[in-house]
């Protein structure tokens, strides 16, 4: 009987060590990628193959595959508590688990030109927030992931004019307007762009909307896939008027940008971005010089006129706009 009981002593004493050890293994490491989750509710539970709670307590795990560790902190705070972290201007986008190779392709093109801004990543699903909670091997950029608090949408790739895509879209102005309403500037874009060089430099100052347009130079052919907005009251004024619109504007969410920019664009400082540097789908590919030999040389290029996913990463990888390295491995299992 003493002999059973040394036995079962000296077990649980080293399954103790074993827990010790892997605690300060996963202790350990660099940290690279920010995690909020941002639900109006305390008790979320997320839906991984562990089951496992997400709670406010920060937590290390190894990225499989990786060259280090990324650290992660998972928490239940809201959109507006993550916005009073960040130092303006603000890169955003937004992603569901469809568009993830595309997000990781921009995130690649603005650690190739050596961005250092804060770069906010909102989650339309749980999948995309759970995968991107892991880190990409090779991106050495920190980037701060939060999960939608406006309603999840669909996993897979939406395509463009469908009920799922307009659905998605709609809510990019609500997420505008509480980082504008925060007093943070942010540049939106799109995650079928690739950046080529540092846009900031080409907004003028005090301009309160600097956006993109698609085919002429017009306050009415304006793209909502990037666009730069500063935080000042007639932005929050244009901003309120556009929220307001959309939901009861069956047009979609760019028709109603630009029937809005129509009344309010001339109230304040709006500056459309030359063409020639930054470049819809349709001008980019009007001519079939490499990008690298064009004069002047695209600063940014939007992969839109393409409807579908595969079409899109086609044209980027068909143009040498595809940054992700054949080394980068996604992880999608915690």
């Amino acid at each position: 009987m003493r002999m059973v009981s040394t036995r079962a002593f000296l077990t649980f004493l080293m399954f103790l060590l074993v827990v010790a050890i892997i605690v300060l293994f996963f202790q350990s490491g660099p940290s690279r990628v920010t995690i909020f989750q941002a639900s109006p509710k305390r008790n979320f539970r997320a839906s991984t193959t562990t089951n496992r709670h997400l709670n406010d307590t920060p937590i290390s795990f190894l990225t499989p595959n990786a060259s280090s560790h990324v650290n992660a902190t998972l928490s239940f705070v809201t959109l507006i508590d993550v916005i009073k972290s960040l130092e303006s201007p603000v890169i955003v986008t937004t992603v569901n688990h469809g568009f993830i190779d595309l997000l990781q392709n921009l995130l690649f093109s603005i650690q190739r030109i050596s961005l250092k801004n804060d770069i906010v990543v909102i989650c339309e699903d749980r999948s995309s927030y759970l995968e991107l909670s892991h880190g990409v091997r090779g991106l050495n950029i920190t980037y701060h992931i939060v999960l939608t608090h406006l309603g999840e949408s669909v996993e897979n790739a939406t395509t463009y004019g469908s009920k799922n895509y307009k659905s998605l879209v709609k809510k990019r102005v609500f997420y505008l307007k509480c980082f504008v309403d925060s007093g943070v500037d942010v540049l939106y874009t799109d995650v079928d762009i690739v950046l080529l060089e540092d846009p900031f430099p080409y907004f003028e100052r005090g301009a309160d909307l600097v956006v993109q347009t698609e085919r002429r130079p017009r306050l009415s052919d304006t793209c909502t896939g990037f666009m730069f907005m500063k935080a000042s009251k007639k932005m929050r004024v244009f901003l309120d008027a556009w929220s307001k619109k959309l939901p009861r504007d069956p047009s979609g969410n760019q028709r109603t940008f630009n029937n809005v920019i129509g009344k309010y664009g001339k109230t304040m400082k709006t500056q459309l971005l030359p063409m020639t540097k930054f470049q819809s789908g349709k001008i980019f590919r009007d001519t079939t010089t490499p990008w690298r030999e064009r004069k002047p040389r695209p600063v940014e290029v939007h992969a839109n006129f393409l409807v579908g996913h595969g079409k899109k990463t086609d044209m980027l990888k068909e143009a040498d706009l595809w940054f992700i390295p054949e080394s980068s491995i996604n992880v999608s299992t915690i």
